[in-house]
């Protein structure tokens, strides 16, 4: 697939302390420091799940405006997201503590309240995965900085948001519908692809990758609270989405962590060849900054705006 490493995550190919396993932290962590993503190839995510997810938010998108607008949460970019001028192509959905099977629920209760079981539990199951491999990733990354006691209370403290997007570039329409490169506000985000390619990461070398479509491989990229959070060591992945076939649907999943609280860069990791460069920061608050902020999707990097040293 490319300058972008794979690993492959499957059960019983990583036990922690294994040859494989720390063959794998060293890939991982490497591409993380370097493009600020790899990508987590999972041989055991069925291929039912994976057409089962989709199936149901290609129904999800077909429910009537009335229905998804009441997708409402007070955090930004957490509710439902309708298309507007400066994003005329993209729609989202949103569940927020996916990884709660009692908040999937009462996403599924507002959208069908007539019940629909099977999509509560195919977005819980694939929240459940993805909680499974940041848990695999992030043990890694805190095992590779020496940090592993701070490893139970980042998990503690980590939420999950399950955006359901779905782009459209419609015949005629010279637009694509993210073309600017950003970072993910998230802590760490997990993206999946349906029918339609259309992820494209920054190589450090300043080259754009485009993400292949397969059923059991996903995209982990770190976010600005991880590049925060090391201390400037792990990079937050530049990226962007291009829907270049026109009249074609691309539907994807993209799963978002979050930090409850303050996030703070371990004193373990600021010496004097690494001194502090990001101040403590409370994770909502600062999404809450990114989003009233003028001109935000020109900005590198707001998080050394908003918190740096």
């Amino acid at each position: 697939m490319g300058k972008i490493p794979v690993v492959e995550f499957s059960n019983g190919s990583l036990v922690p302390g294994s040859e494989s396993w720390i063959q794998a932290s060293k890939i991982v962590v490497e591409a993380l420091q370097d493009h600020g993503c790899f990508i987590a190839e999972c041989k055991d995510f069925s291929l039912e799940l994976h057409d089962t997810i989709f199936r149901f938010t290609e129904e999800l998108f077909n429910l009537p405006h009335e229905t998804k607008i009441k997708n409402t949460n007070e955090k930004p970019s957490h509710g439902y997201i309708a298309k507007v001028p400066g994003t005329p192509l993209l729609e989202g959905l949103n569940i927020d503590h996916a990884e709660t099977l009692e908040e999937c629920r009462n996403f599924t209760q507002l959208m069908w309240p007539a019940g629909n079981d099977r999509f509560c539990k195919a977005a819980n199951s694939f929240a459940q995965l993805i909680k499974s491999l940041e848990a695999i990733v992030m043990r890694m990354v805190f095992e590779s900085y020496g940090l592993e006691k701070h490893y139970e209370s980042y998990m503690d403290a980590a939420t999950l948001l399950m955006r359901f997007l779905k782009y459209q570039n419609p015949d005629g329409i010279k637009a694509n519908v993210n073309p600017i490169a950003h970072t993910d506000k998230s802590f760490i985000s997990f993206l999946h692809q349906a029918n339609v390619r259309g992820l494209e990461v920054m190589t450090k070398d300043g080259e754009w990758f485009t993400f292949q479509l397969s059923p059991s491989a996903f995209m982990i990229m770190a976010g600005d609270g991880c590049l925060a959070w090391s201390n400037g060591r792990i990079k937050a992945c530049y990226h962007r989405v291009s829907v270049r076939e026109d009249n074609q649907v691309r539907y994807s999943l993209g799963v978002f962590s979050y930090q409850r609280g303050v996030i703070k860069t371990p004193d373990e990791i600021i010496n004097e060849e690494h001194p502090q460069q990001y101040k403590p920061f409370n994770h909502i608050d600062f999404l809450c900054y990114y989003d009233s902020s003028k001109g935000r999707e020109k900005a590198e990097s707001l998080i050394k705006t908003y918190c740096g040293v």
